[in-house]
């Protein structure tokens, strides 16, 4: 939230038309080459009227951020190479094909631009994004299956149950 006005100013100073998410009329399309997303709550929501989704916190060492929430749309996804909190993530979207990785910030510049004008690409990117997301959805079933077949016989067989407290 610090840094609103500052990235607004920059990408105007680039020369982008740009508005505030808080400027939107409620449900428009946006029609801007850059939206500021100035509220919170909403990005993962925003990510479906994008055409190409950088994922932040990736470029320094911050861990990244979620790529699930772009794939979920279809999106083609670029990230830096700090994805510590998403590593085994990451490196299942790159070993499918569903995101681009770049080492910095001039890296990110050329894939942004490429994506931009490779229609073709940005639809393969995405689609394997998103095939990603389906084919490993059921992941809280998958996990409580192998800890119960982990669990001795007798506690298997055992339920759970909540006493009210006295």
């Amino acid at each position: 939230p610090e840094r609103f006005g500052e990235v607004e100013r920059l990408c105007r100073h680039e020369g982008l038309t740009t508005i505030r998410r808080s400027e939107l009329p409620i449900d428009a399309e946006p029609r801007a080459d850059a939206v500021i997303l100035d509220t919170i709550g909403e990005l993962a929501q925003l990510y479906q009227v994008a055409t190409v989704v950088f994922v932040g916190g990736s470029l320094v060492p911050a861990g990244g951020h979620n790529i699930l929430e772009p794939a979920i749309f279809g999106k083609p996804i670029v990230f830096g190479p700090h994805m510590e909190n998403f590593a085994e993530i990451a490196e299942e979207f790159l070993a499918n094909g569903a995101a681009v990785q770049v080492r910095f910030d001039r890296e990110l510049d050329e894939a942004i631009v490429s994506l931009m004008s490779d229609p073709v690409r940005r639809a393969r990117l995405g689609a394997a994004a998103r095939a990603l997301v389906e084919a490993n959805r059921g992941a809280k079933e998958k996990t409580l299956a192998v800890i119960t077949a982990l669990l001795p016989p007798q506690e298997r067989q055992l339920s759970a149950v909540v006493r009210p407290f006295r």
